[in-house]
């Protein structure tokens, strides 16, 4: 009888040597919260999914519809508080990665679908690679500890597709830091007015040639 994985399961098999980000709000606080204040804090994120909000922490509040004292308790400074909504986003398009990923798919076939998700951060989420909020303190070392983990984890299986001798041998760690980080260069606005067509058309593209030379002839 075959042993069924969660795909929770299947990544712990794939990042075994991964480490992965320290969430800001930790599990043990986040159990604290109540209802009302993990309503604030989805909304948060919806909220900035347009961008850095230039409010107060006032009106952020009246915008989410909570009292401010909600939102103090969750965070005593508006830029903590965005930092927090900014790596819950990051750590769920983290988390579409994971279920994206089938145990059974070669280690390419693996990381294809990793890359598409993990590279929409971009898409779904603008405002981590924003100058707004690369200039609060600690945002840098926020959005690196993400960037190393999909940096890891898709030279972790470069590295296997080498073993099941499914692309020819290269240096997985130079590969690793192109591949991960494709999706924000393509952003950028200066290389959007030239793209004929959609950032993620364009990356997806890349890739495909990408992994087209790494192939190895049969």
């Amino acid at each position: 009888m075959a042993l069924s994985l969660s795909n929770s399961d299947q990544l712990n098999v794939i990042e075994r040597s991964v480490k992965t980000p320290k969430p800001l709000l930790s599990k043990s606080k986040e159990k604290l919260l109540s209802n009302r204040q993990k309503e604030a804090l989805e909304d948060l994120e919806e909220l900035i999914k347009g961008g850095y909000p230039q409010l107060t922490m006032s009106e952020i509040a009246a915008n989410l519809k909570v009292s401010l004292r909600t939102l103090y308790e969750i965070a005593p400074k508006k830029e903590e508080l965005i930092l927090i909504a900014v790596d819950r986003l990051l750590f769920k398009i983290g988390a579409a990665a994971q279920k994206a990923i089938n145990l059974s798919d070669s280690p390419m076939a693996k990381l294809n679908a990793f890359l598409n998700e993990t590279n929409k951060a971009t898409e779904r989420n603008t405002l981590a690679f924003t100058e707004d909020f690369g200039r609060i303190q600690g945002a840098k070392d926020l959005v690196d500890s993400h960037e190393n983990y999909v940096m890891n984890v898709t030279e972790q299986l470069l590295e296997e597709a080498i073993i099941a001798n499914e692309i020819i041998s290269i240096d997985t760690s130079a590969m690793a830091l192109i591949l991960s980080g494709l999706s924000r260069e393509l952003d950028k606005k200066y290389l959007k007015k030239e793209l004929k067509i959609t950032p993620s058309d364009a990356l997806k593209e890349i890739i495909e040639v990408i992994f087209k030379g790494l192939k190895r002839n049969e």
